[in-house]
């Protein structure tokens, strides 16, 4: 069995794909092999860790986000392109591959290729937590790329902006993780394995 996790930064991604490992299975990182390769840059700026890739990357309104979080989809399409090549060549057991949010954002073509070699399965942001999700967010933020999502109204703060924007971000992303998954319906992998 192979297969991908896909959703938003804290849907369980991470969390699911440790227990399977646990199980078992071998576990792909898309967000290790990204901190990997910025270790140099962020060690630098006396950073480590994913809340500093955070810190790194910057939020949309920083001068430093549109640069750093292009150089991010770069590393994520390089360590995407990684894991599958790794994939290819398992030749038993089982693997699981932690996606990152923005893995929608990625080339159509490493897109396809996430989908014919693993079963994507989106886990699904539930309405109910939305709202501690951005709470998580504002006060733990993790990289997001926001794309043109991100529109601050006059006058408007920028927690504010980023507090109104994120479940339209959310709702945005939904459509694209309905696509990319394989059963179009969000569930725990978890109960099923």
């Amino acid at each position: 069995m192979t297969i991908s996790f896909i959703g938003m930064s804290g849907a369980g991604k991470s969390m699911r794909s440790l227990s399977l490992e646990k199980e078992g299975f071998i576990r792909y990182s898309c967000d290790d092999l990204i901190e990997k390769e910025l270790a140099p840059e962020l060690k630098r700026l006396g950073y480590r860790g994913t809340r500093d890739v955070s810190r790194w990357m910057g939020q949309p309104y920083d001068r430093r986000y549109k640069k750093n979080s292009q150089k991010y989809l770069e590393m994520e399409a390089r360590s995407l392109a990684y894991i599958l090549s790794k994939i290819k060549k398992t030749k038993r057991g089982n693997v699981v591959v932690d996606t990152t949010g923005s893995v929608v954002y990625l080339p159509q073509r490493l897109q396809n290729a996430l989908k014919k070699q693993t079963t994507v399965i989106y886990l699904k942001t539930p309405a109910a937590i939305v709202e501690k999700m951005i709470e998580r967010y504002m006060s733990d933020p993790k990289p997001v790329i926001w794309g043109t999502i991100y529109k601050p109204l006059p006058g408007e703060k920028r927690n504010a902006t980023l507090k109104r924007c994120y479940p339209k971000l959310l709702s945005y992303r939904k459509k694209l993780y309905e696509k990319l998954s394989d059963d179009k319906k969000a569930h725990d992998p978890l109960r099923h394995a």
